[in-house]
């Protein structure tokens, strides 16, 4: 969104200016089942947004730009919601921590291990004939460097709540329970979630059938996508220390 298109949105809806709504900002990297987390987390009456707005925080005007991007998209922005976005890639993330570390903002980080991330990066990109999404080299390496920037910038960040990715599907209840007494929520967030209007459309997050099925689903790997066994190896023991190291900074227990 150019900024002049920015300015005269706000200046046809002026009460975007002046609300000042709190944020809940998730870090995370692709096919980690941010989706699904962010569905469920759209889906509470306290909180507007349940997919990635693809918002360069580093820029000017970030956090007005996810004012306009929520309300063009008929969703409440006002000062008594928390506005939602979630950041799966590096070029998106806030250059100066400041805004995460604001005791308005809460952040969620999750993390999937390598193999299932991989084959579902790679079998997305086969789908939707997106050539460097299907190349499997790619994949570890855009895994590797995500995750990586992720647990520098959690070393910076005050305080945030740990996910990881297989408790959504192996103990929901439970951690969506946890989560919702982090974000502090009046009404606890739910297995079941609601579709919104850009619910799995392309650039808004997972494109399967299964994110419109409202309940949690757990799905099978693909196992036509061979890893080689050294890389994969590799990744393993890089998400394993990776894990450690942010159980160590997150006020969660996963």
């Amino acid at each position: 969104m150019k900024n002049s298109h920015l300015l005269t949105y706000l200046a046809k809806n002026p009460s975007l200016i002046f609300s000042k709504p709190k944020r809940i900002f998730m870090l995370s990297h692709m096919r980690s089942r941010s989706s699904l987390l962010s569905h469920i987390i759209g889906s509470n009456n306290e909180i507007s947004g349940y997919s990635e707005l693809s918002i360069p925080y580093s820029k000017s005007f970030g956090l007005e730009k996810q004012k306009v991007i929520l309300h063009k998209d008929e969703l409440a922005v006002n000062s008594s919601m928390k506005l939602f976005d979630k950041i799966l890639h590096n070029s998106f993330d806030f250059k100066e921590l400041s805004i995460l570390n604001s005791t308005d903002n809460d952040v969620v980080i999750m993390i999937r291990n390598p193999r299932a991330t991989i084959k579902s990066i790679v079998t997305m990109g086969v789908k939707n004939n997106n050539a460097k999404y299907a190349d499997i080299n790619w994949a570890c390496e855009y895994y590797k460097e995500r995750v990586t920037k992720i647990v520098k910038m959690s070393s910076s960040l005050e305080r945030f709540f740990l996910l990881d990715s297989e408790a959504i599907v192996d103990s929901p209840v439970e951690s969506l329970n946890q989560l919702s007494e982090y974000l502090n929520l009046s009404t606890p967030l739910s297995p079941q979630y609601d579709s919104f209007n850009k619910t799995g459309m392309k650039k808004s997050g997972d494109t399967s059938e299964n994110i419109k099925k409202g309940e949690i689903v757990k799905t099978k790997e693909n196992n036509d996508i061979v890893i080689p066994e050294d890389e994969l190896s590799s990744l393993e023991s890089f998400y394993l220390q990776s894990l450690k190291t942010l159980r160590a900074h997150s006020i969660s227990a996963n």
